[in-house]
C-alpha cells in the first residue's frame, strides 16, 4: 500500500471514530458541547503521523521549560528520533546564518556570519577539525552581518542587517582565504584585499536578513524593517543581473559576477492597471516596479542605492519586519521561482500566557513568479509575481524568523525568535524556550496554505535562541546556530549543532 493510500485511510478512519465518539446535535453553534472538534482532530492526525509526513516520531507537545545552562547538546530538546551534536564551540557566540560549501551533500566548510561583532564578522569552520579549533575568521569590519548565502557560480554572498546602510557583499575563492579581509570603509565598499571581497553596490542598501538566489543570478532579498506611525514596513525587492549565469563553472574574476550590475525592481502588490495598492494589500498578484534612481537622495555621493528613500519615494508593498528567505525545491525542480520568507512581527510574551501586550502575529509569505497571460501586457521583468500567506502564527509560533525548505519533501521549517516569559494566571513568570517547527506543503485541497505544522525542536536555553538552521542535502540532517549561548561542553561561547535523524524515504513528493 502507498503511503498516501496509507494516509487517506487512516484518516478517513479516525475521522469517523470521531465523529461516532462526539454525534452532532441539533445545532451547531459555540454552546454545542457535542460537536465534533474538527481542527483539534487533523492537529492530532499531524502528531500520530508524524512519521510519514515529517521523518520523525513524536512530535513535542509544548516548548521546553528553562533556564537552562548545561552543554550545547542537551539545549534542545527533541523530537524522538532526532539528535544533536556540537560541530563547533569555535564559532562567535553570535554567529547566525550558515552556507554550505563547495555543495549541500557534502560540505567541507560552513560559512557563518557574526551577527553582533565586528571582528569576526564572518567565520569559515572546517568540518574536519575538532570542534573547538575549526572556526577560522576570514573577513573583519561588518556590521551586523546576519544571512549567508553559496552562490551558483562558488562564491559566499554576505550582507549587513544594518538599518537603511546595510551592504551586499561578494567572496571569491572563500576556502582560500587565509588571512581576514577587513573592510575599512562600509560607506565606499573599500577592503584590504579587493581581489576577493566585493560590496556589490548594484543590489543596493537596506537591512538584509533574506536573500534567493536563482540558478541564473536573479535574486529576491527584503528589507527587514517593521511599519512605523503609519509608515510601510519592509519592502520586497527583485534583481536582474545584465550579465544572467548560464553554467559553466565557478566565477573567480569580480567583473564577470551577475552581481556587477544590474537592475532593481520593488514589489507592488496591486492588479494589472489597478490603483487600488497600499496598506491592506498584501497578498495577489501584483508588479515588479523599476527603482527610481533619479528619486531625491536614492543614491548616495557613494553610490550606494538606499532603497527605503526609494520606498517611501514609490510606495512598495510593505511587510511587518522580512526575514530569512528560502526557495522551495520542488517548485524549482519543476521550473518555478517559488520564496517563502518570514515576517517577524511583534510578541511581548511568550505561549499561554495571561498576559500579552503586542500579538502582531508572525507569519510566513511564499511570492511565486508566474508568466505573463495574453490578456496582460508583458511584465519589465518578465513575470508577474503573486504573494500568498502561506502559514498565519499564533500565541505558541510568534516571531517567526528563520525558514529552511527540506529537501525532497518540500516541508518548511520555521525558526521563532520571540519572547520566553509566559505570565500565569496568578501572576508568578516562568521561561520557555524558543521552539523550531516543521510544516507541510499545501496539499490539493482549497486553500493556499500549509497543510499543518508541528514542533520538532525547543531550546531550553531561555538566554538563546536558535537561528540559520540549513538543511543538508540529503534532507536527512541540518545545522543550527544556539546563539546567545554562554557556556558550552568545550568552554567556549559558539553552538553550532547538527541535527540529524530526518527520515526522508516514507514522505517524499508522493
Amino acid at each position: 500500500m502507498s503511503h498516501s493510500t496509507l494516509r487517506a485511510g487512516a484518516v478517513a478512519v479516525g475521522l469517523t471514530l470521531v465523529i461516532a465518539a462526539h454525534p452532532a446535535a441539533d445545532g451547531h453553534g459555540r454552546g454545542d458541547r457535542d460537536r465534533p472538534d474538527f481542527g483539534a482532530f487533523v492537529q492530532g492526525q499531524l502528531k500520530a503521523f508524524s512519521q510519514q509526513l515529517f521523518g520523525f516520531a513524536r512530535p513535542l507537545d509544548g516548548s521546553a521549560a528553562g533556564p537552562f545552562d548545561g552543554p550545547s547538546s542537551e539545549a534542545l530538546v527533541l523530537a524522538k528520533g532526532l539528535r544533536a551534536t556540537v560541530v563547533s564551540s569555535a564559532v562567535h557566540f553570535s554567529a547566525d546564518q550558515i552556507a554550505l560549501w563547495p555543495d549541500d551533500r557534502n560540505p567541507r566548510y560552513l560559512f557563518v556570519c557574526d551577527e553582533e561583532s565586528s571582528n569576526p564578522a564572518v567565520q569559515r569552520v572546517d568540518l574536519r577539525k575538532p570542534a573547538n579549533a575549526n572556526a577560522t575568521t576570514i573577513v573583519t569590519g561588518l556590521v551586523a552581518c546576519d544571512p549567508v548565502r553559496r552562490t551558483p557560480w562558488g562564491t559566499i554572498i554576505v550582507a549587513e542587517e544594518a538599518g537603511a546602510t546595510g551592504g551586499f557583499y561578494e567572496i571569491f575563492d572563500p576556502a582560500g582565504i587565509t588571512t581576514p579581509i577587513a573592510v575599512t570603509d562600509r560607506t565606499t565598499g573599500a577592503t584590504s584585499d579587493p581581489a576577493h571581497l566585493v560590496k556589490r553596490q548594484a543590489i543596493g542598501s537596506l537591512s538584509f536578513e533574506s536573500f534567493a538566489i536563482a540558478e541564473d543570478g536573479t535574486t529576491l532579498f527584503g528589507d527587514e524593517l517593521a511599519p512605523s506611525g503609519g509608515a510601510a514596513g519592509g519592502g520586497i525587492y527583485k534583481f536582474v543581473p545584465t550579465n544572467l549565469y548560464g553554467g559553466g563553472g565557478p566565477i573567480t574574476a569580480s567583473a564577470l559576477s551577475p552581481f556587477a550590475s544590474g537592475l532593481i525592481y520593488g514589489l507592488r502588490v496591486a492588479a494589472s492597471g489597478s490603483t487600488n495598492w497600499g496598506q491592506g494589500a498584501e497578498t495577489g498578484k501584483g508588479a515588479w516596479v523599476p527603482v527610481n534612481l533619479a528619486g531625491a537622495n536614492v543614491v548616495d555621493p557613494a553610490g550606494n542605492i538606499i532603497l527605503r528613500t526609494a520606498q517611501t519615494l514609490q510606495r512598495f508593498t510593505g511587510y511587518y519586519r522580512p526575514e530569512d528567505m528560502d526557495i522551495d525545491p520542488i517548485a524549482a525542480e519543476d521550473g518555478v521561482m517559488r520564496a517563502c520568507w518570514a515576517d517577524t512581527s511583534r510578541a511581548s510574551h511568550a505561549g499561554d500566557s495571561a498576559v500579552e501586550h503586542s500579538a502582531v502575529r508572525a507569519e510566513i509569505m511564499c511570492l511565486t513568479e508566474e508568466p505573463p497571460s495574453a490578456a496582460v501586457p508583458t511584465p519589465a521583468t518578465g513575470t508577474i509575481p503573486h504573494v500568498e500567506r502561506f502559514i498565519a502564527g499564533n500565541q505558541e509560533g510568534a516571531m517567526f524568523d528563520n525558514v529552511a525548505f527540506q529537501p525532497h519533501t518540500g516541508n518548511l521549517v520555521v525558526l521563532e525568535d520571540g519572547p520566553t516569559s509566559i505570565v500565569k494566571a496568578d501572576g508568578t513568570t516562568e521561561p520557555r524556550g524558543n521552539d523550531m517547527w516543521i510544516c507541510l506543503p499545501d496539499g490539493a485541497d482549497d486553500d493556499v496554505q500549509s497543510d499543518g505544522c508541528v514542533r520538532f525542536a525547543s531550546l531550553r536555553d531561555t538566554s538563546s535562541e536558535p537561528t540559520g538552521f540549513i538543511f543538508l542535502g540529503s534532507g536527512e540532517a541540518g545545522f543550527v546556530n544556539l546563539q546567545h549561548r554562554a557556556v558550552d561542553e568545550a568552554g567556549g561561547r559558539g553552538s553550532l549543532l547538527l541535527i540529524t535523524g530526518f527520515d526522508v524515504r516514507g514522505h517524499g513528493r508522493d
